[in-house]
Parts: structure tokens; sequence; C-alpha cells
């Protein structure tokens, strides 16, 4: 029995018929997550409108996250915006002045590109959680319909409306323990490397791309080039598919280089890693 899926298949069968006694709240699950940790997170988002469709969802993210990725949905355009830090991060690869405020998801109100009185949708988005085991994070949001009905879910716990939270746990150990119950038997925590390009300890000719391909397609990824401590800049980078890669206006220069690289599974565990090679 297969048990991983792949984003791409979840994506299309990610608009469900809302059984009687869901819960028909806007929720974030899982509701718990370790702190400190890589994780995809569903936004869940019921119709409770029996005679309008919902056609736009803001979730507004609360302090500490730098970066957050979207699955694509088919039907529908995703927006994330940044809001300006008070004070600068310091980080290795320079100050950080900005953070993730919000994602904007808007349907094309036809198709798949509406949820249906009856009917739920589940966003998923891959982040890394702040390390404050013990803190519930708040992640208020607006859900538009197609009449213009705007529901705010922003209350308390115990409101009518409340606000998606999700509790922080203990983070876990650098040998994956935690101070958290046993669960069911874990699935692979790696996607598998198919293909570096150029290959570890290789020299090669005429480089314009680095990239890195997995057995399976990724959340998001990340892959920097160097020579020695000098990043080269590329003309554009990222993931796309199962491959994360780098591509250069010009052929890099003669001499050796350091790609490291970062990419997260669809079960939202973060790998990391490098290797080297000559150009020529």
């Amino acid at each position: 029995m297969r048990y991983r899926i792949t984003l791409a298949a979840a994506a299309a069968t990610t608009v469900l018929a809302l059984p009687a006694a869901a819960q028909a709240h806007v929720t974030i699950n899982p509701k718990a997550v370790p702190a400190d940790s890589y994780q995809v997170l569903s936004v869940r988002v019921p119709n409770e409108d029996d005679s309008a469709a919902t056609t736009k969802l803001r979730l507004t993210f609360p302090p500490g996250f730098q970066s957050a990725s979207y699955e694509a949905q088919a039907g529908w355009s995703a927006r994330v915006a940044r809001r300006r830090l008070a004070r600068p991060l310091q980080t290795e690869d320079g100050p950080v002045t900005s953070e993730v405020g919000s994602i904007t998801w808007t349907g094309s109100k036809r198709g798949l590109g509406r949820i249906a009185p009856g009917q739920f949708r589940d966003f998923r988005i891959s982040l890394k959680l702040p390390a404050r085991a013990g803190a519930v994070l708040t992640f208020p949001a607006l859900q538009t319909y197609s009449n213009g009905t705007v529901v705010r879910w922003t209350g308390a716990p115990d409101a009518d409306k409340p606000a998606p939270t999700v509790r922080l746990t203990a983070a876990e150990s650098a040998h994956g323990a935690s101070t958290r119950p046993a669960g069911p038997p874990a699935r692979a925590a790696h996607a598998a490397i198919v293909r570096r390009t150029p290959a570890p300890n290789s020299t090669a000719r005429g480089v314009k791309r680095v990239a890195i391909t997995f057995a399976e397609r990724l959340v998001t990824g990340k892959l920097d080039v160097y020579r020695g401590s000098t990043r080269v800049s590329p003309k554009s980078s990222g993931p796309s598919g199962a491959t994360v890669a780098a591509t250069f206006a010009r052929k890099l220069a003669a001499g050796s280089y350091t790609v490291r690289w970062r990419a997260v599974a669809p079960d939202g565990h973060v790998q990391t890693g490098s290797w080297s090679f000559k150009a020529q």
C-alpha cells in the first residue's frame, strides 16, 4: 500500500462535500505541531451559506514568519503580502526587513474557482514555525462570498466566529525525539535525490544552470551557488515540480563552486545539503 500522496494529487481532490456533523468553522489543521519545525498546514474553509459560494479568503499571519509558500489550486490565484518589521533582523545573509503578513486566495467564481454550498476546500501552506513551544498562534481569516458577504473569523476560541489557531508543542530534538506521545509509524522523511547538475566533484564546461532533482514533487526549495564565500547572483532561481534550480545569464567563470540547497518534502520535512564542482 502506498502512503505517500503528492501535492498535485491532493490538489485534485481538495473540494469535497461537507459532512453534516463537520464543524463549520475556518480552521487550520493539524491543530498542534512542534515548535521550530517545518510543516505543511491545511486551512480548511467550509461554505456556510446555502445561497452563495465562497470566492475569496484572506489569512493574516501572526508575527514571526519570514517565508511561506502555498499549494497551487485550480481556479484560484494566491497573493502573499509582506509587512515591514519595526526592527530589521540580522542574519548571516544580511538584514531582513519584512515578514509574511497575509496570504489571499481569490477564486475565478466558476468551476473549481468557488466553494459551493455544502462543500469545503483545503488551502495548504508550507512554513517554518517559530521556536515558541507552548504558544498558541492566531491566524485571523476573512471569508468572502459571491453575494458580497464577508465573514470575519477573528474572535476568541469560544466566540461564534473564532479565529483559526495552531498550538506549538515541544520542539523535536536533533534525533527526532520530543515530549509528544508516540504516534503511528512515520512516513519516510526524505525525498530521494535523483540527479545533481553539474554532478558532485565533477568538472563541467559552459555551466549556466545548476540544479538538483528529487524523486517526488517538492513543496518548496532553494538553491544558492557560491564561489568561495561569495554568492553568485542568478538570473532566476527556485523550485519547479521535483527540481530546484538556479539559472545564470552568463556561463560561470572557471573555478571551484559550492552549491547549498534546501528542500521541503510533501510531508513537511526539510532537507538540506551541499555539493561542489569545478567550472571550466
